[in-house]
């Protein structure tokens, strides 16, 4: 028969025989327990059905032989298999004597059944086949429905965890570690609006809604998203300028600034997450990050210290300007300000002593900032130089689209922020997922904070990022699912709808307090002299990010920090790691000379390792190298160079250039009469190296699994080749 035809009249066969199993199926439904746990027994002699049934159409197709010969062989493997299926079902499943199953009779009804629903098969193939032009048709549709369903789920992770929410067991925790949250951000929030250049209102404002959304998006169960402190700074950058005229921008001209960098800061963010560009992290290396941070931290010090001083300065683009305003106004220094924020200060880092030696979660920020109000409120503060907020506006804030005026003057701060905010945002969500043992998914990250501040750029939310302190906060206080952030949400939300009166007496000092005390952990000293002691190379990258961030601004300062790690992967892929290698005395293994002062070295030749992939940019450094070496050896040994191999255990590609350099050195070498071999090459490497010129001159024998090998390959090579010269002679 044709292809076609017998494909169904197996397609047939298997529906028929799939209406076969139902009669055994109902047979252990008061089992049902049993069956699901063990429906993989099931499920495996069905595939090894099908694989036997595929091997019996191929050897059918190629040896031509008929329809009934393969007929015969299907219904013997049936048999077979059914047989062992229905004697392992039984020793597995319990029943009662009243339901056994008696395993002949049911061997003779499918086998009945089967033979009689063959002749039924091809009677119905004419049927079949009209037919199988509707189903495609429905096939289309079905597959339409299963692309939608699957996006759905690929970009709505809530779709996944929300159906199967245990509420009696999470439930608890998640309020508790959420509300816990909440309070703390009700400080955090207004203090980073403050530092950003906004009205205080604008902090809460980008803490309540924008974290019902994350929820829809995000794959981590602890991320604590919302205003951070160096996204405010970035923030800063723009709000706190001046315009072409040298005046500063009005509030309206600040919100809109930081409505339209939101906006576009998750534009950037999702149209990250969709073309999976999470890659590029690895392009910048961790001591120039933290260099980055130490510095940023230093730069949010700064712009804190006027409420605590008692007295602002010019700003300057440029932060050690700003220090040295700082110091130049020195006598308009005010004590009490100074005092009241140094009480502040000392009072929360009470509350985390307490917090950590009784194992409590008293929030401390929240509480600072009600004690603050009471005193500043019944003693009347503000008469002695500390500044309060006034009143801040109650209810939902107003939609508001962004305005698109600016964006040239946005579109640098726009960049740094959606960098910094997927650094952040993954290398917390990511460290948190480790230690509770759930992986997230990066480029979902990226999009669901990107779409955190598209969306919530409409609801006056400035951009948001995963912050350290909050993230920790949630799973140590018992958060298990994202919906502790929904909690977070609307604690926010009813704060701003209800109690924002309360905060009248707020002072500034206090969320300058705040800030202070959640920034000193950025400053990572020991990271710097860990690196020192480790590797100045590294300690030199963290320097030059912290020194530049700090000099030259915060822009500039990520922008020289990138351009740092990039020219060290350029450095280290132009001056790759080379060694000679010698063999240890009493044994056939090779190691480094430097670091193994006792290896002893081959006479006669040169063993060469390299520790990088051979491409354009550091083929060559290798000739060079090579040709550096050979100079050596004529200067110091008076044995002739006859050998050459390359340890290519760290060679884990080579490109078109790398191909040309070795072919020109194979040439070269042969030519002068030397060997040349390749140890410990990798299949890839190998395979492009047979495939180009280089390989159509050298032959398997010159590949080699252990130095040794090549090193007793070459020494007879050498001497059969003087005993052809001799005889030749």
């Amino acid at each position: 028969p044709g292809d076609k035809e017998v494909h169904n009249i197996i397609s047939n066969w298997v529906e028929f025989s799939s209406r076969q199993t139902l009669t055994f199926q109902k047979t252990i439904l008061n089992s049902q327990e049993n069956f699901r746990k063990n429906a993989k027994i099931l499920l495996s002699r069905y595939e090894l059905f099908h694989l036997c049934l595929s091997e019996i159409l191929y050897q059918s197709k190629k040896n031509q032989k008929g329809e009934n010969q393969v007929l015969r062989k299907i219904a013997k493997v049936h048999q077979q298999l059914f047989k062992a299926g229905i004697k392992n079902l039984s020793k597995i499943f319990s029943f009662e004597k009243k339901d056994q199953v008696n395993i002949q009779n049911i061997e003779k009804e499918v086998n009945t059944s089967f033979l009689n629903g063959i002749e039924e098969t091809k009677c119905n193939l004419l049927e079949k086949y009209q037919s199988s032009v509707k189903k495609n048709k429905k096939a289309k549709k079905k597959n339409f429905y299963y692309i939608f369903t699957w996006s759905l789920y690929r970009f709505l992770p809530i779709l996944t965890w929300f159906p199967q929410y245990n509420w009696k067991k999470y439930l608890k925790n998640d309020i508790v570690a959420g509300t816990t949250v909440g309070v703390m951000l009700i400080a955090q929030g207004m203090a980073y609006a403050k530092l950003a250049g906004l009205p205080p209102e604008y902090g809460l404002y980008s803490s309540g809604l924008p974290l019902l959304i994350y929820p829809l998006f995000g794959t981590s169960r602890h991320l604590g998203i919302g205003p951070v402190a160096l996204v405010s700074l970035l923030v800063s950058q723009v709000t706190l300028s001046t315009n072409n005229a040298g005046h500063d921008y009005s509030r309206n001209e600040k919100i809109s600034f930081a409505l339209l960098i939101a906006f576009c800061v998750g534009i950037v963010q999702i149209f990250m997450g969709l073309i999976r560009i999470g890659f590029i992290i690895n392009f910048i290396s961790h001591p120039v990050i933290a260099g980055f941070t130490t510095a940023a931290a230093f730069v949010i010090i700064l712009s804190q210290l006027q409420y605590v001083l008692g007295y602002s300065v010019h700003r300057s683009h440029y932060p050690f300007m700003t220090l040295f305003s700082y110091i130049t106004g020195i006598q308009k220094f005010q004590w009490q300000p100074f005092l009241f924020g140094a009480t502040n200060i000392c009072f929360m880092h009470l509350v985390k002593i307490t917090n950590r030696y009784f194992k409590l979660e008293i929030p401390g920020p929240i509480l600072c900032v009600f004690i603050s109000i009471f005193f500043t409120q019944i003693f009347k503060l503000n008469r002695f130089g500390i500044s309060i907020q006034n009143q801040i506006p109650k209810g939902f804030p107003n939609i508001r689209r962004p305005i698109f005026n600016e964006f040239t003057k946005v579109a640098p701060t726009v960049l740094t922020i959606s960098f910094i905010n997927f650094l952040e945002t993954i290398a917390i969500a990511s460290k948190i997922g480790e230690i509770h043992g759930y992986k997230i998914v990066p480029d979902q990250e990226l999009l669901g904070s990107g779409m955190t501040n598209f969306l919530g750029s409409f609801v006056c939310a400035f951009p948001m990022a995963g912050s350290f302190s909050r993230t920790a906060v949630l799973s140590q206080a018992g958060a298990k699912t994202q919906f502790s952030g929904i909690i977070t949400g609307l604690v926010i939300i009813l704060t701003y709808l209800f109690f924002t009166p309360l905060f009248t007496f707020l002072p500034n000092v206090t969320l300058a307090s705040i800030i202070l005390v959640s920034v000193v952990n950025l400053i990572d000293y020991r990271e710097a002299l860990h690196l020192l002691r480790i590797r100045f190379l590294d300690f030199f990258a963290f320097m030059i990010s912290l020194i530049s961030t700090f000099m030259i601004g915060v822009e500039w300062g990520i922008a020289i920090a990138v351009c740092v790690s990039l020219v060290f992967v350029l450095w280290f892929s132009v001056k790759p790691p080379m060694c000679v290698l010698g063999r240890i005395p009493g044994t056939v293994i090779y190691r480094d000379i430097k670091w193994y002062s006792s290896c002893i070295k081959t006479p006669g030749g040169i063993l060469l390792r390299m520790d990088a992939p051979l491409f354009f940019v550091n083929a060559a450094v290798l000739r060079k190298k090579l040709r550096q070496k050979e100079e050596e050896y004529l200067e110091k040994n008076p044995i002739p160079l006859f050998y050459i191999i390359l340890d290519c255990r760290g060679m884990t590609d080579v490109d078109s250039t790398g191909l040309q350099v070795l072919n020109e050195m194979g040439e070269k070498y042969k030519k002068q009469g030397i060997f040349m071999g390749f140890a410990n090459v990798n299949e890839r490497v190998k395979k492009l190296i047979q495939a180009g010129k280089l390989g159509k001159k050298i032959d398997n024998e010159k590949f080699f699994t252990r130095i040794h090998d090549g090193v007793e390959s070459a020494i007879k090579w050498k001497f059969s080749y003087l005993k052809r010269a001799k005889e030749s002679k």
